[in-house]
């Protein structure tokens, strides 16, 4: 069946988009339209020309060949795989659901193992944690001094959330906390539902005033609190400027933290446990955020033994 890729591409971004229940931002527009509709047209083409056997069928290796043809930088090549998946899960979208149903359902799944560094083994900062690491990155946030000017709090709240999937045994991407997503969290933003704290957090690849609800676990919500509660002197953990920001991270001057801050703190983490002292100085906020969580459901990490 011959169809206009063009069409295809342009329907898929007007959206609605099955990832973040809302409709791309401007920004993942200008970027996605040109991967995927290269991918199409080049990755999947024949002479020129959109080839329905290959596009219609896409294969992981066809995947990978084409990324590292299409871009030199690992986090392009993964963005914009990243992309093609998507568009691949809008593809396979049922008519009786408003899709076009042009794929199999599974399709963008059997693509997904690409995703989150796989292009760009042995650069810095791109491996995600083992299952142990992440277990050890939790007990070193538990046990870590802080520095003459940040005291521990902050840290570990900031490492639990990023292990926020890895502490809830669960691999969806509803679990998973980004760094950006991290540092936008606001005070306001908490809702508590009986037993369940979910959390204002912006939506990946939507408008720039799109929100989901992020279920957040309990551990990490403790390690919130913690950082939220007053020290010995009757001092609030977090600093505020005036007027107070809102945002629930801030610096040591009461400024919003940023993404970069984050990394720096997760390294400072890591370098204080032995076994993660090594891959410190390149590890990547990102990569913990989307580190794989091992088959089954496994215990969060309990506070250590002293060593």
């Amino acid at each position: 069946m011959d169809h206009d890729v063009v069409t295809l591409v342009e329907e898929w971004l007007a959206g609605p988009n099955s990832e973040a229940n809302g409709f791309f931002g401007y920004q993942a527009v200008e970027h996605y339209r040109p991967a995927v509709l290269h991918w199409l047209t080049v990755g999947c083409g024949t002479a020129g020309h959109p080839d329905p056997d290959l596009y219609l069928h896409p294969t992981p290796t066809a995947l990978q060949n084409w990324a590292i043809d299409y871009a030199a930088a690992a986090r392009s090549r993964d963005a914009a795989c990243g992309a093609v998946r998507s568009f691949y899960r809008w593809a396979e979208t049922a008519a009786a659901s408003g899709g076009p149903e042009l794929v199999p359902a599974g399709t963008a799944r059997s693509l997904q193992f690409q995703r989150g560094g796989r292009f760009s083994s042995g650069l810095p900062g791109r491996d995600r944690l083992t299952h142990e690491q992440c277990r050890w990155l939790a007990q070193t946030a538990d046990r870590y001094p802080g520095t003459r000017r940040e005291g521990p709090h902050r840290a570990r709240a900031l490492v639990y959330l990023c292990l926020n999937h890895y502490l809830w045994a669960r691999g969806h991407e509803e679990y998973i906390l980004r760094p950006g997503q991290i540092t936008a969290m606001r005070l306001n933003g908490r809702h508590q539902e009986q037993h369940r704290t979910t959390w204002d957090v912006p939506q990946k690849n939507a408008a720039s005033d799109a929100t989901r609800l992020q279920p957040v676990h309990r551990d990490a919500v403790r390690a919130v609190d913690e950082y939220l509660a007053t020290d010995s002197s009757g001092r609030s953990r977090r600093a505020t400027a005036l007027p107070d920001n809102g945002f629930l991270f801030t610096t040591v001057n009461g400024s919003p933290l940023d993404v970069m801050s984050v990394l720096r703190i997760l390294r400072a983490v890591a370098l204080t446990h032995p076994d993660l002292e090594e891959l410190a100085p390149t590890l990547s906020a990102d990569a913990v955020s989307h580190s794989p969580v091992p088959e089954g459901v496994h215990q969060p990490a309990k506070s250590p033994r002293k060593m």
